[in-house]
């Protein structure tokens, strides 16, 4: 009888166990919300309380829910699992879930993005500009980076040469009238694109050719590291502007992402997220035939250290 009263009591205390709950919604939202344990969504209290523990009090993030999604929440959250790291504890989303689930939490919540300029305002021209010319030079480092964590890639020389091009390639200023990133209308010739784009990347691409090379001389990987060797970097441009279709496709998947992302910053609502979501996803999903959905993860927090002056 006595050990039934203090399984009774234990749970009762683990009931009794306090969240902080972190749930955006297109109809509600939750923003460090104190609950009890028995007051979270029994669809995902068992998985929430085990990663708990006996620990104090922990925070629950929560994805964000458009309306429709909120009629079937129960079905949703059953299928997701959690992770904890430190004092908080979230759900292991897909990659398409991720990015719109960063994108809501900062679009539709964030005070950064809630206060960045419109286009009525006079700093509306230069503090996009800045984003959009960071986005650039920063998915010029990280696609290549991810592509070329395996260096046997670098013997397909005709998406090798396209990479380090792409790397070194000249970021676009943009135009007060709001274009952001290059004109790709006439994709898929694109001639003027290409020459704005790799006119003047002499020194660049040369050092980047030379970090290439020392990498696969250090890897024992002579006759490759030869092919990239710096003296070879004005064939680089002669050879991708001949077959430029590889590096307009990389310029475009760039100049989509980055045009969502601006244009969700003018429009944070849920159906500016909702369109962001879409084109975001489109244009990272397959990038030199690689999944870069977390690089959009990674922009949008670029974007928030842009919009906050850091």
């Amino acid at each position: 009888m006595a050990g039934c009263l203090r399984d009774g009591r234990t749970i009762g205390l683990r009931m009794s166990q306090r969240f902080y709950l972190h749930w955006l919604r297109e109809n509600g939202c939750d923003a460090g919300t104190a609950v009890r344990a028995d007051e979270l969504d029994p669809a995902i209290r068992a998985k929430v309380m085990e990663l708990a523990g006996d620990s104090g009090e922990v925070s629950v993030r929560l994805p964000y829910f458009e309306k429709k999604e909120w009629r079937k929440r129960e079905k949703i959250l059953r299928t997701l699992e959690f992770a904890r790291r430190g004092d908080l504890i979230f759900p292991l989303l897909s990659p398409a879930m991720e990015l719109r689930n960063a994108a809501a939490y900062l679009a539709l919540a964030d005070p950064v993005w809630m206060n960045a300029p419109t286009v009525t305002d006079l700093n509306y021209f230069p503090i996009w500009q800045n984003v959009s010319m960071t986005l650039q030079a920063r998915l010029r480092e990280w696609i290549p980076v991810e592509y070329f964590c395996d260096s046997t890639r670098y013997e397909n020389r005709s998406m090798g040469y396209t990479l380090v091009l792409y790397q070194a390639a000249r970021v676009c200023h943009g135009r007060p009238r709001g274009d952001f990133t290059y004109d790709l209308r006439d994709y898929p010739v694109c001639q003027n694109t290409i020459e704005q784009a790799t006119k003047m990347t002499g020194l660049r691409l040369h050092s980047l050719l030379e970090a290439i090379e020392e990498r696969l001389l250090k890897e024992e990987k002579p006759d490759l590291a030869r092919r990239y060797s710096p003296i070879w970097h004005e064939d680089v441009v002669v050879a991708v502007r001949q077959k430029p279709r590889l590096f307009i496709q990389l310029l475009t998947a760039e100049s989509k992402f980055i045009n969502a992302l601006v244009e969700l910053g003018l429009n944070r609502t849920s159906a500016g997220l909702h369109r962001f979501s879409k084109l975001a996803n489109q244009a990272l999903r397959k990038v030199c035939g690689m999944d870069l959905r977390h690089l959009g993860v990674r922009a949008l927090e670029e974007t928030t250290k842009v919009l906050s002056g850091g």
